[in-house]
């Protein structure tokens, strides 16, 4: 059971009106409407259309799908929460997007030419193994289940913890709605959807950025109060590289850089979408238009968290008791200072989609486990297409029953955001070694995803049972109303890394170094093992299975044919004198 809270100008709780249940609801019948258009229109159609939009789609509703794909409820709760208790240093992340052209140029070409729809087919095509291929297919779509389960919970766990509105609704009508549309209207549905929301959730940033500065009377003062703070401001920016402090510019780009390459270099959702792109030319500009978009969204959850802070500076809704999170910052200011405008507290229910990895999932599942088997190859095209609409439909409800266990069991969220930068890393790493070291087999890859991702899951997964939590930065209820009841000091102090002994303070390592400790640890198994086992011996290593860069280092072919062609006539001619 929830508990209530409190509006602080009128001492009492917010609430949904009717025009916001209309809005709301308005929005969800429109998502759904788009995706009965596109499953009247591709009713007859076979996978191709159903996962691949038939590779028709153009640069720019790729684009913004790429970003509504991964800028979730996740971000715009937790970005203005970030820029509040701990500073805008996390904007730094913005620097990441150089290797969004590396990934444009290097690897995107390179799976485009594949034709492929899973990805990790091209893992089994390189290393005659399918393992390797169902391995990290497996780690996908636990991964991708477990964040849904969170994208759909944080939004509507916020809201209904500052408002009346039943976190039980919110929930089903999203997870369901989602679901349906992507299994009937297939990937132009998702990517159309993905369109109309991205354009929802920026309108509704910049209405909470523009109204909270206006509101405080101009951006100066907004400054002014953060930077007297210590939220914006030369000051807050830490360079050295430590490992175990949780926010450096230097930890920040690492992790960033590397997440980033994973994300657009080898990461299901993404190859998916570029391949639906009508050309290569396309497939490009899809990428580079993530740029702007990625650095507007991150841009507008600071400014909105800075505003946040100037709004609440005497009197922080945390310390004061109000809400238990901080992520729940943003949702409360919108019922306390917003609400007035219909239909902007059910944003952050719909920003809580979980159609782009639905999507993925279902193209993973049956590119990977069943298109092969004897029964579906026999399959028509329809039926085949079918099959695949309701694994999608499938894996909706379950991400929409996983959210109902993230809210009865919280280390299910720990578990997902373990998964999210726990296999990232390693995953990359595997490619890396696919695409660039010929030399490299199927027992390094696979032993290279396992443990790297399994180091990575200890650090996270160590953390959490210490309970080490994030040090805030100062707040103030000294304006608090005085109808507001202050909540009495814990009873302990929360435990801090730097407060730990070793062994114990490894586990505090920043959890911006588990991507890039989960990387390392797989490139350098993977190398061990793959050099340990005989490399490549007795395997043939297709020279346009790696990258053009190192195909040098590959026999080929054709030469290779010539070469036994002239040594045949010269023994011919050599035996007949």
């Amino acid at each position: 059971m929830l508990e209530s809270h409190f509006n602080f100008s009128e001492g009492e709780r917010g609430s949904f009106s009717w025009p916001d249940y209309v809005v709301f609801g308005g929005m969800l019948v429109l998502s759904l409407a788009i995706g009965i258009f596109y499953a009247i229109r591709s009713r007859k159609k076979a996978n191709d259309e159903f996962l691949l939009g038939s590779r028709s789609l153009s640069c720019f509703p790729v684009s913004m799908s790429l970003v509504a794909s991964y800028i979730s409820a996740i971000l715009v709760l937790g970005g203005p929460a970030e820029a509040y208790y701990h500073s805008v240093q996390w904007w730094v992340i913005c620097a990441g997007q150089v290797s969004v052209p590396l990934a444009a140029v290097v690897f995107m070409p390179f799976f485009y030419e594949l034709k492929l729809t899973s990805v990790y087919e091209y893992l089994e095509l390189r290393y005659s193994s399918r393992v390797v291929r169902l391995v990290a297919g497996g780690l996908f779509i636990l991964e991708t289940l477990l964040y849904q389960a969170v994208v759909i919970y944080a939004p509507a766990l916020a809201l209904a913890s500052v408002s009346n509105f039943p976190l039980w609704i919110s929930m089903i009508a999203v997870g369901v709605i989602a679901s349906v549309y992507t299994a009937i209207g297939g990937l132009k549905a998702v990517v159309w959807t993905d369109v109309f929301q991205l354009i929802i959730l920026i309108a509704g940033l910049f209405a909470v950025v523009t109204k909270g500065i206006y509101d405080l009377g101009g951006f100066g003062v907004v400054w002014d109060i953060a930077e007297r703070n210590d939220r914006v401001g030369i000051q807050i920016f830490t360079y050295g590289y430590d490992l175990l402090q949780r926010h450096t510019v230097s930890n920040l780009l690492i992790n960033e850089v590397l997440m980033q390459l994973a994300l657009f270099a080898c990461t299901q959702t993404t190859v998916q979408r570029y391949s639906s792109t009508k050309s290569l030319a396309h497939a490009y500009l899809s990428i580079f238009l993530t740029i702007p978009f990625f650095v507007l969204l991150i841009s507008l959850t600071m400014a909105a968290g800075i505003v946040l802070f100037a709004t609440y500076e005497g009197c922080d809704p945390l310390a004061a008791g109000l809400i238990t999170k901080k992520d729940q910052i943003l949702p409360f200011y919108v019922m306390d200072r917003l609400s007035s405008i219909p239909g902007l507290p059910g944003l952050f229910l719909l920003c809580s989609s979980l159609s782009s990895g639905v999507n993925s999932q279902a193209a993973v599942t049956w590119e990977d486990v069943f298109s092969r088997r004897p029964g579906c190859v026999r399959l028509s095209s329809t039926t085949q297409a079918r099959i695949t609409k309701l694994i999608a439909l499938g894996f909706g409800f379950l991400s929409t029953g996983l959210a109902f266990l993230a809210g009865n069991f919280g280390g299910l969220i720990q578990a997902a955001m373990a998964l999210t930068s726990g296999v990232s890393g390693p995953m990359l790493a595997v490619f890396i070694m696919a695409i660039f070291l010929p030399f490299t087999n199927s027992k390094g890859a696979t032993a290279a995803l396992i443990i790297g991702t399994a180091a990575a899951f200890t650090f996270s997964f160590g953390s959490a049972a210490l309970g080490i939590i994030p040090e805030l930065l100062p707040t103030s209820t000294d304006l608090c109303p005085a109808n507001i009841t202050l909540p009495p000091p814990p009873d302990s102090p929360p435990i801090r890394a730097s407060d730990l002994e070793y062994p114990e303070k490894i586990f505090g390592l920043s959890y911006t170094q588990l991507g890039p400790l989960g990387f390392v640890v797989a490139l350098v198994v993977g190398v061990f093992v793959s050099l340990l086992t005989g490399r490549n011996r007795g395997v043939r290593v297709e020279r346009s299975l790696v990258h053009k860069w190192v195909r040098w280092s590959l026999p080929d072919p054709n030469k290779v044919t010539d070469r036994v062609k002239a040594n045949s006539y010269s023994n011919s001619i050599s035996t007949r004198f």
